[in-house]
């Protein structure tokens, strides 16, 4: 356990103030480690008004003690339930001073079953739902992580670099995407932040096709990846779209679908651009989206870009934040976002461009800038 997860647990502290809790259930593997530095999963954190502890299972034991050597932890046996150790935690008065009566859940992570067991358990607590709470703290980024997720960047790029070039022309979209996974791994990264996706020519038009063994690169015109690796438990998270050697061929059909391809790519790039340009602390995030979504609209494609502008990366590749026409939050300092426009024709294909953007002071900062968007 580190300095930085004893001062999110202190932001978090605040949250159970605010909310007038005398404790809360942490279930999400992620918050759990975002807020302990235990990496294990199966197990919950209670957060009481006087401390906290793990709740976990034998598999786990020395684990704890490697991860978070400072953190009090209570250990499941065969034939107990974790639940049975929050009731130990909830009348330790090291981690509660008084017998709890409200507490807070984590309404995105916590299931139906769990929480009638809760309520079967606890009669007398009232279970408050709390939404978010530790996502938004992971929002704004520490300098660690900050520098994990640039790590986790430069890793992605390399990969995708060094598997373009190479690739050969008989290769599927399942060939492309395993090779583009076992680079990233190679290359460092400690896993893939997310099933690559990998679509040629008129699969490009799914926004996450599942790639597959039909087609080879030598008879396609277009490639999209949208690819990321993850390192020191940090994801990054690109999309590029690219014409292969068949759609930059001088044929009369390769000149018709390459100028399709020019126009729709300059649209989607506009897009991109003139919402990078746009963000900085105190900017609205749906006004974010907003620039985008006019810039492709007014060229006539709004009907062929349907999802989000961008969303929060971190521990996850969706974490919280993120533009959207429904997006709530304002940009701050230290937060990490995506920025992808994309159009989507059925039946043609589809072109997105995607990049990790920090929120800096006065503007941002284009973590993925040494991979260009004609990469």
């Amino acid at each position: 356990m580190s300095e930085r997860e004893k001062i999110r647990r202190e932001k978090f502290f605040s949250v159970l103030e605010r909310e007038r809790l005398d404790g809360a259930l942490i279930v999400d593997p992620t918050n759990v480690s975002y807020l302990t530095g235990f990496n294990g999963d199966d197990s919950y954190l209670w957060v009481g008004d006087e401390g906290v502890c793990l709740l976990s299972d034998s598999r786990f034991e020395e684990q704890i003690k490697i991860e978070s050597p400072d953190l009090d932890a209570l250990i499941r046996r065969s034939g107990t339930t974790t639940l049975e150790l929050m009731k130990s935690a909830l009348e330790t008065k090291s981690y509660s001073s008084r017998v709890p009566k409200r507490v807070g859940i984590e309404a995105a992570a916590t299931t139906v079953s769990l929480w009638f067991q809760l309520q079967k358990l606890f009669p007398e607590i009232e279970f408050v739902p709390l939404d978010s709470s530790v996502e938004k703290l992971r929002e704004i980024k520490d300098e660690g992580e900050i520098l994990a997720i640039r790590e986790a960047i430069e890793v992605s790029i390399d990969a995708y670099l060094e598997t373009k070039s190479t690739i050969g022309v008989d290769a599927t979209e399942v060939d492309l995407r395993d090779e583009l996974e076992y680079r990233m791994r190679k290359r460092g990264g400690d896993d893939v932040s997310f099933p690559s996706i990998v679509a040629f020519d008129d699969r490009a038009a799914l926004p996450h096709a599942i790639p597959n063994r039909g087609k080879r690169i030598a008879d396609s015109s277009m490639i999209l990846i949208d690819w990321g690796a993850k390192k020191n438990g940090y994801v990054g998270d690109l999309t590029r779209s690219f014409l292969t050697d068949k759609g930059l061929s001088d044929s009369s059909q390769s000149r018709e679908y390459r100028a399709k391809f020019d126009e729709l790519f300059e649209i989607v790039l506009s897009a991109h651009d003139a919402a990078i340009a746009a963000i900085k602390p105190g900017v609205s995030c749906r006004d974010i989206d907003k620039i985008a979504r006019d810039a492709i609209a007014s060229a006539g494609y709004g009907d062929y870009f349907g999802h989000g502008l961008g969303h929060g990366i971190g521990r996850v590749v969706h974490d919280s934040g993120g533009f959207s026409p429904r997006a709530e939050g304002v940009l701050e300092p230290n937060m990490i976002l995506t920025v992808e426009p994309g159009v989507y024709l059925p039946g043609w294909g589809g072109i997105r461009i995607e990049d990790d953007v920090l929120v800096v002071e006065g503007g941002s900062e284009i973590l993925s800038r040494r991979l260009s968007p004609r990469d």
